[in-house]
């Protein structure tokens, strides 16, 4: 690097060390999608190459403005784009296959986990602009010890991860509400959950199959606040979504009278879901329910239940 004020040697240490710090930090926010296809390699490889490059362009944010080379700069204006077309990318392939699932995400849902697909990307870039930051400062006050630098580093990347992880942790539906398990039974046609009205289901064989196979719970939150959360329709068909995605659902395409079924019980300020699972575990009926993750749209609305918590 002629007329630098970075030595090249400082330059390459910096640069790899702040590129494999930034790489393995992405890995502390980790999430890989469940996709109808078998997709877990291809996406370990894909989270890598985007990690690698977010971090490769954070490691050299700092030389550059340093040698105020400020057009090397625009490199992360052209990343950040990239992410945020990764993101859209992701928005789009969700919605594609939510047409084909029997329980729709919703898309509310769909936003949230593309909106936070590109926030994650983030964490390697910055992770290892800050790699690069401590190692190269360090390096003057060390005289260009290679472990120092290194190690510092590396616990300044760490920490900074950890912040990411901490910051983009979503609450459950555990932290708003208790879940417990609900009672199906007919009144003539009626279906009903713990005295809750569900629907009108006129075919026998469907009546039968739901008692026999069929498995509810009611949501009751912890206050009128986290009513209006779970009250958000949106919610509701995210908790349901992932309620089929670990238990699936029992029935084919053209049973239109088998359905996952959600209502509202404003009497007793609780959400009812009823729905007939491949399999009829109710533990994990239930952590299925809880873990879902609270979406960020459905925090603002209905606001005035927080008025009369």
């Amino acid at each position: 690097m002629n007329n630098s004020q970075i030595n090249d040697a400082l330059f390459r240490h910096a640069f790899i060390t702040a590129m494999i710090i930034g790489t393995l930090c992405r890995f502390f926010v980790l999430r890989v999608k469940d996709k109808q296809y078998p997709s877990r390699p291809q996406d370990y490889i894909e989270q890598i190459i985007v990690a690698a490059l977010a971090a490769s362009l954070g490691s050299v944010a700092l030389p550059a403005l340093i040698d105020k080379e400020f057009s090397a700069l625009t490199f992360l204006a052209v990343g950040i784009q990239q992410f945020q077309g990764l993101s859209q990318q992701e928005q789009i392939t969700l919605e594609n296959i939510d047409n084909d699932d029997l329980i729709d995400k919703g898309q509310p849902y769909i936003d949230e986990i593309a909106s936070t697909y590109e926030v994650r990307s983030y964490v390697s870039l910055f992770s290892a602009l800050i790699a690069s930051l401590i190692y190269i400062f360090t390096s003057r006050i060390y005289n260009d010890s290679v472990l120092v630098c290194t190690v510092t580093s590396t616990v300044g990347a760490i920490v900074l991860s950890l912040i990411f992880r901490r910051l983009l942790r979503r609450k459950s539906v555990n932290d708003l509400a208790d879940v417990y398990l609900g009672k199906v039974t007919f009144d003539g046609p009626l279906l009903k959950v713990n005295d809750v009205v569900m629907g009108n289901i006129g075919l026998k064989d469907s009546r039968k199959k739901y008692m026999e196979k069929g498995v509810a719970i009611e949501i009751v939150p912890k206050d009128m606040g986290s009513f209006g959360t779970i009250n958000d329709i949106g919610q509701q068909k995210a908790i349901m979504h992932n309620i089929y995605i670990q238990l699936g659902m029992d029935k084919d395409v053209d049973e239109r009278d088998l359905l996952a079924i959600s209502e509202t019980d404003l009497k007793k300020k609780s959400v009812v879901i009823v729905m007939i699972p491949l399999l009829k575990d109710e533990i994990t009926l239930m952590k299925a329910a809880g873990s879902t993750p609270i979406i960020d749209t459905s925090k603002g609305k209905q606001s005035a239940y927080k008025k009369k918590s």
